[in-house]
């Protein structure tokens, strides 16, 4: 396998990045997991709001998802949005989740956060992988 950063699409890799931040906007508003999220957490919807610099740094490991995404798409030869898709769950199954799980099991972290964290996490690493894939 060979990275080459010169072989991606960084336009597919900004549409993976919003992407990933809309289904996020909506995944935690109280329409979906918000106020499950907010009670796991004990976070109030006052704390949240507000919160725009942390928006903000949200953004950056959405990036590096997407790019890491986009370089092991490049490397594997994924070139359709099922490919991707598939290489989003693969990443979300072997990286993502257990890292999520290690956090519960030794941060002591909610079971409950993490079901929720890992409910949008499903969603995002493989939509991210189906753009980049498809685009890429």
């Amino acid at each position: 396998m060979s990275i080459s950063l010169e072989a991606i699409n960084w336009l597919a890799v900004l549409g993976a990045i919003v992407a990933n931040m809309a289904v996020g906007a909506i995944w935690y508003s109280p329409l979906a997991a918000g106020k499950a999220w907010l009670e796991s957490t004990g976070r109030s919807q006052e704390e949240i709001e507000g919160g725009g610099g942390a928006m903000a740094l949200v953004t950056i490991p959405a990036a590096l998802n997407a790019v890491v995404i986009a370089i092991l798409a490049s490397g594997l030869g994924v070139a359709s949005a099922g490919g991707g898709a598939l290489l989003g769950l693969l990443v979300w199954l072997g990286f993502v989740m257990p890292t999520n799980w290690i956090e519960v099991i030794f941060d002591r972290k909610s079971y409950r956060t993490a079901i929720i964290n890992n409910g949008n996490f499903i969603i995002t690493m493989p939509l991210m992988g189906a753009i980049i894939g498809m685009w890429g």
